[in-house]
């Protein structure tokens, strides 16, 4: 018998403890009025037999009989309703916190995980525990009761039927649970198969074009069809063992329920048992047997949610990041000027940066060139610490970063990326994305001066134009350019843009370095540029090669040396 941990259930039911009391208290009601209902048909069959009349006993037994049923489903009614809103409540809190958990991870946290399959992992998290409290945990107690006081009641009429019944009893809960733990272990393997099939629909889906432009998508069908198909395996044998456990289980209970009857028979034939006690003994029998039968389930229940809440919880065991510390320093009046002393950083104990070593002076421009794997996005992402420097110190005015409060850190920083990820909203929520409650002017003159406003104005609905999944309704000039006008709205003192125009055609750049001078201007920014065209008017360029930084200065000054960065430039005016 494997071990059970209910204290990650516990943890989502704990704010519902009143509510729990209650609806346990509504549950404890419901059968208590069902435990009376054998004794009134007992009383009733008793008093027929007896007097052999329908007589004003049994008037009043027929009375009482319908007040306790209408009790009894009034008791169900309010159970079943705040059973449902702790289901709810106590579901939607798994996915809920494990999503704002994901949210507040590192970003290289995100880089080497499948969110579709953490997603995954979460929902099934959530279905568990509706089920678990909605149909499981407020049955336990009344199962439990009911079993207890049907036993008595079977101990009453006649000790050695239950005795007998006992045997039954012990025989069912030794199969439940020594025959559940494969059907468990099948879980966990059900789980892991599921998530990665969501977690690669998620990954493939939102590349729809490339999946087209490859005519791949025989090759999809195919992978998500063996991904599904060995998940079919695994739930086919585990509902093959859940039906053989049903067998059993239905078998011992009906075996021991015609040996009962038998016995139940034979004590009439001695006169020991009368026929009213006869019919309270099967009907308790049966209660028995359902209440027994409920707690089997239940206990499969629970097994099953315990393995897979406990899957999604192990998403807390990830260190978040801290964007509110009280200890941490709250700039004011930040000037921009960004110093790396001696960085060096390392992922997965191998050294990307070495030896950084520069100073962003407030308002200038950095340009970082290099070719494909020297660093250049690495050296960025330590300024809004995305990564954190294994060694050395990034300042930002002077102060360490990591001493910064990163809410403070971040809200001092826009980035305009190469590959701008837009959501499946309006033009207008997409730009207002960078600043909680812009204007409509605000927006507006973002637009403008990010030379988006005019084409914004060509859609039908013109701000309120959906975009699309990932900003597909839009052509890349046009992506780039929502970007640039979401970072002019944020107003930020750090401006980082990381490959801003390396995919556009001449016309789209023409219109989005237009964009990009406006936004730059009086702004701390750094520039990763492919095209070395883009970047002469650079205050400071940094060359990287193996991590470190081979040449600094001004165009000018660069290509006077001879060295790695005139090289690049006439590679590419030869290309």
């Amino acid at each position: 018998m494997k071990k059970i941990n209910l204290a990650v259930i516990v943890k989502y039911l704990r704010p519902y403890k009143k509510m729990m009391i209650i609806t346990a208290l509504l549950a404890l009601g419901e059968n208590s009025l069902a435990l009376t209902i054998p004794v009134i048909y007992g009383k009733i069959v008793d008093s027929v037999v007896v007097s052999r009349t329908f007589g004003a006993e049994v008037a009043t037994l027929l009375l009482v009989w319908f007040v306790v049923q209408m009790g009894d489903i009034l008791f169900f009614v309010g159970k079943n309703r705040r059973a449902n809103q702790i289901a709810y409540w106590a579901s939607t809190d798994i996915m809920l916190n494990s999503i704002k958990h994901l949210i507040n991870l590192p970003l290289a946290f995100h880089k080497s995980k499948r969110i579709g399959e953490l997603i995954q992992r979460f929902n099934r998290a959530d279905t568990y525990m509706y089920g678990l409290v909605f149909q499981g945990i407020f049955e336990v107690l009344p199962n439990l009761l009911m079993s207890f006081a049907a036993f008595a009641v079977i101990v009453w009429i006649r000790w050695e039927l239950a005795l007998v019944y006992v045997f039954f009893v012990l025989t069912y809960i030794f199969l439940t649970i020594f025959k559940t733990n494969p059907i468990i272990d099948l879980q966990k393997k059900i789980n892991k198969v599921f998530e990665k099939a969501y977690g690669n629909i998620f990954d493939r889906t939102p590349n729809i074009i490339n999946i087209k432009s490859n005519t791949a998508e025989t090759l999809e069908n195919k992978k998500n069809r063996e991904i599904f198909d060995e998940g079919f395996k695994f739930n086919d044998k585990q509902v093959m063992l859940w039906n053989r456990l049903s067998f059993w289980q239905s078998s011992t209970f009906a075996f021991g329920f015609l040996v009962l009857f038998i016995l139940g028979i034979y004590f009439i034939t001695l006169e020991k048992v009368s026929i009213g006690q006869f019919v309270m003994l099967l009907t308790y029998i049966n209660l028995l047997s359902n209440s027994v039968n409920g707690l089997g389930w239940q206990y499969k229940q629970l097994q099953e949610s315990l393995v897979t809440i406990s899957r999604a919880d192990e998403i807390f065991k990830e260190i978040p990041e801290k964007y509110d510390d009280p200890e941490a320093v709250y700039l004011k009046n930040v000037r921009g000027e960004v110093c790396f002393e001696n960085v060096h950083f390392s992922y997965e104990k191998q050294e990307v940066l070495s030896g950084i070593s520069f100073v962003a002076k407030a308002g200038k421009t950095v340009a970082i060139v290099g070719k494909s794997g020297e660093g250049k996005s690495t050296l960025v992402d330590l300024i809004s610490r995305y990564n954190v420097a294994t060694q050395g110190r990034v300042l930002l005015d002077g102060i360490n970063i990591k001493k910064i409060r990163l809410s403070c850190l971040r809200e001092q920083i826009a980035i305009v990326p190469q590959d701008v990820m837009l959501f499946n909203d309006t033009i207008k929520n997409n730009i207002a994305y960078s600043k909680i409650g812009a204007t409509e002017e605000e927006i507006r003159r973002a637009a403008q001066l990010a030379n988006c406003h005019e084409f914004i104005e060509k859609f039908p609905k013109k701000y309120d134009q959906i975009v699309g999944e990932r900003g597909v309704q839009l052509s890349v000039g046009q992506k780039q350019r929502v970007a640039i006008a979401r970072a002019i709205l944020r107003d930020p003192k750090i401006l980082i843009l990381d490959e801003a125009t390396s995919a556009l055609d001449s016309q789209s750049e023409k219109y989005v370095q237009e964009a990009l001078e406006e936004v730059m201007r009086n702004r701390t920014t750094f520039v990763i540029a492919h095209r070395l065209s883009t970047i002469h008017k650079a205050d400071l360029i940094l060359v990287l090669e193996g991590g470190k930084i081979v040449e600094s200065g001004d165009h000018t000054e660069l290509m006077q040396k001879g060295g790695v960065y005139q090289k690049l430039n006439e590679l590419q005016r030869v290309c």
